[in-house]
């Protein structure tokens, strides 16, 4: 399946096939290159590098370039969730295409008007089924900032950022390309915070849960446990979710993924066969840029 979400542009952006893809947060580096049966070309490398320098970043990922012999390859990459934003609209079906695209250059206008920094955006319209009242609109806004500093280090390393997908979209996307039934919900938890994330033909909506499972597992604090499943049980009940999978490095830990299946509803897990669960981001972006 092709991509069918907003991407964010990049000035160099061009179509192009890309299997090698980054995910870069401020904790955490992970590299994953995939062949055309989709398996790892190389051991798929994780590196903390939580408190690192800019330039402490670009000598770690220089050192798997020249591993791996990446220098001068084209990268997939995505934002991390709080580097930027989706936004939803919804207009009348009858509206002529003259009028739709003055409403949408508006609603960028004035979203654009209340960001105070550098701020670079995409759209695209969802396919509207027969039974339709409505076109829908998808807005991603990305903090410039944010997109130089992850160029700047992809860059720096010798390799070429070509395809930039929003962290909310990659996670959608693996649904997508996996064939979900509509509509899902993924509970994505990485070792800093969780991210849930739902999709149906009509919406796409996002929380973002600032729990550290890393945290619990070193401090066994019941109370910062019971908290994340009551907001996570709050965010079901209140938007009517279901079908919720769950994501992540939190599949190997076993004990732990244990408590939240007793305690969530989760309907199954989104483990990828011979890779690591930690690298769930980084197979469906180098999935993604392999379709072109």
């Amino acid at each position: 399946m092709k991509l069918t979400l907003p991407k964010i542009k990049l000035p160099t952006l061009r179509k192009v096939k890309v299997s090698l893809s980054l995910q870069i947060t401020e904790k955490v580096l992970r590299i994953l290159d995939l062949n055309q049966e989709k398996k790892p070309v190389f051991e798929p490398v994780e590196v903390i590098w939580e408190g690192k320098s800019d330039s402490e970043k670009i000598n770690i990922l220089k050192t798997y370039v020249d591993r791996y012999n990446l220098k001068g390859r084209d990268v997939i990459s995505c934002l991390s969730v709080n580097d930027g934003l989706l936004k939803f609209y919804k207009y009348p079906v009858t509206m002529s295409q003259k009028d739709l695209q003055h409403a949408i250059d508006w609603a960028i206008k004035r979203e654009l008007s209340m960001i105070k920094e550098g701020t670079l955006y995409d759209y695209y319209i969802l396919e509207k089924s027969k039974e339709s009242k409505n076109v829908i609109m998808l807005l991603t806004l990305a903090r410039e900032e944010a997109i130089n500093n992850l160029k700047k280090i992809v860059e720096s390393a010798g390799m070429k950022l070509r395809i930039l997908d929003y962290e909310v979209i990659t996670v959608v996307n693996y649904g997508l390309y996996n064939k979900l039934s509509i509509p899902f919900s993924v509970l994505y938890v990485d070792y800093g915070y969780a991210l849930l994330v739902t999709y149906s033909p009509i919406n796409v909506s996002y929380f973002v849960i600032p729990w550290s499972y890393t945290e619990y597992l070193n401090k066994k604090d019941e109370q910062s446990l019971e908290n994340f499943f009551a907001e996570v049980r709050n965010i079901v009940v209140i938007n009517d979710l279901s079908s919720i999978y769950i994501a992540g490095p939190i599949l190997s830990e076993e004990s732990l993924l244990t408590r939240v299946l007793e305690n969530l509803p989760i309907l199954g897990l989104l483990d990828i066969e011979s890779i690591k669960p930690n690298f769930f981001i980084p197979y469906t972006l180098s999935i993604r840029g392999m379709e072109g």
